[in-house]
């Protein structure tokens, strides 16, 4: 019988946030939830 890898096969790093590491929400405001950091990599405003 043949076993299925556990774990998902596909790298997530490129979606995490590069200022604070926090997981995507879900929901795209072009804004991490946790820091406020924009999507773009750009400086957080204050």
């Amino acid at each position: 019988m043949e076993q299925d890898e556990p774990g998902d096969p596909v790298c997530w790093l490129h979606r995490l946030c590069p200022e604070c590491g926090a997981v995507p929400s879900g929901e795209d405001d072009g804004a991490c939830w946790r820091c406020g950091n924009p999507a773009d990599g750009a400086a957080p405003d204050g």
